[in-house]
């Protein structure tokens, strides 16, 4: 990361805005688009902020939202342009990288909110390419995402599993599926949505303390979705990804994504793809909570899926080996309980993952090329919302 240019002379004002636009047009009528949705765009950052907070960031985004109609010279707030965004994030580099990456973490929540909720009014190419800048904006990673020809891209999505199981879901949600009034599959629909990603289970009420399991046991018992991570992860993924749409208490497929996810070539196609691959990765690593908030285990996974992505990935064997008593350092012995506690809960997660073909667990641990790009900002994510990072 590159030092913020602090010996710059402090700007007048709000730092997501522009100086030399001076009072803008357009923020009046910026406001007004946003009033249909402010509600929800509000209660959306409530699950991840403070009341307060979150207020700062609704104002915080109409001061970026306002600056980006000024240099679109159009109001649009339900989608970004990437040239002009590129343009506005020159100026706040030119105020510092700490405020770049603020206002980056702060547009990349309102895309995901976008994308939740079915109001992104862009095309799918405009919001992959969008989303990728503020990834970028939002800092550096150790993951190397490499240059691949369209050609060589379609012909790895192909082969990955988490596609063919994404259309599967799709296809079971039809035109529309009732939900509850968080979005989440009714108690009635458990066993038939399983089926769809590939579990034989049966909706048991009694099965209250069945431990969850990505690949159940044929036949098992479960009484709620926290049990079949698997198929929770995926619709998660799908929703946020915009392939499917809440609306009250249904879910319905939003046809432009959805199409895309059913093509086999293209821009589009492979955009709607790579937000679900980074739906996946983003929703295993978040629920891999520990007791008491504890997040060793998603820090521990996270941190080795990143170097599973970089140009030096581990080498599995030491990666996933549990110190015996005595081998650690004296000053690091009484870490000795953790490790043989977490390395285990780490290797079930990539080996979920492994089974979705979004790791590869061999003499290195290693993600395909293909996947990086949706990992990096997968990790971004799960820094910004766990580790407080």
């Amino acid at each position: 990361m590159s030092k913020s240019k602090s010996a710059k002379k402090a700007r007048a004002g709000h730092p997501g805005r522009n100086p030399r636009a001076g009072a803008s047009k357009f923020e009046d009528q910026v406001r007004a688009a946003m009033v249909p949705y402010l509600a929800e765009l509000r209660a959306f950052f409530n699950q991840r902020h403070t009341p307060a907070d979150s207020e700062a960031g609704v104002e915080g985004l109409v001061t970026l939202l306002t600056v980006h109609a000024r240099l679109r010279n159009k109001v649009a707030v339900a989608e970004l342009e990437h040239e002009a965004l590129a343009i506005q994030f020159a100026d706040l580099r030119e105020i510092g990288d700490e405020v770049a990456q603020a206002c980056a973490s702060m547009l990349r929540e309102f895309m995901l909110f976008l994308a939740e909720s079915g109001r992104w009014s862009g095309s799918v190419e405009e919001f992959k390419m969008v989303f990728d800048l503020l990834s970028v904006q939002g800092g550096e990673s150790p993951v190397v995402v490499p240059e691949l020809d369209e050609a060589s891209a379609d012909e790895r999505w192909a082969k990955l599993p988490i596609v063919s199981v994404a259309r599967a879901l799709l296809a079971w949600v039809g035109e529309g599926r009732e939900v509850d009034g968080d979005g989440l599959l009714l108690d009635a629909d458990l066993a038939s949505a399983a089926a769809a990603v590939g579990l034989d289970v049966r909706y048991d009420p009694g099965a209250g303390q069945v431990p969850a399991r990505w690949l159940p046991a044929a036949g098992s018992g479960v009484s709620s979705l926290a049990q079949l991570p698997k198929l929770g992860s995926y619709w998660d993924a799908l929703l946020r990804a915009g392939v499917l749409s809440f609306q009250t208490d249904k879910v319905v497929p939003n046809p432009v994504v959805a199409e895309a996810l059913e093509g086999e070539q293209g821009f589009s196609a492979r955009g709607a793809k790579d937000l679900i691959a980074e739906g996946l990765y983003a929703h295993v690593l978040l629920h891999a909570v520990g007791p008491e908030g504890d997040h060793t285990v998603t820090q521990m996974t996270a941190a080795l899926l990143a170097k599973a992505g970089s140009a030096n990935p581990p080498r599995t064997e030491l990666a996933l080996a549990i110190p015996a008593p005595g081998e650690l350092e004296p000053e690091q012995e009484h870490l000795q309980p953790l490790f043989a506690q977490t390395i285990p809960a780490a290797e079930a997660l990539l080996r979920a993952l492994e089974a979705e073909g979004m790791v590869r667990l061999g003499k290195h641990i290693r993600v395909p090329r293909v996947l990086r790009a949706p990992l990096e900002r997968a990790l971004t994510r799960v820094a910004e919302e766990v580790l407080g990072q």
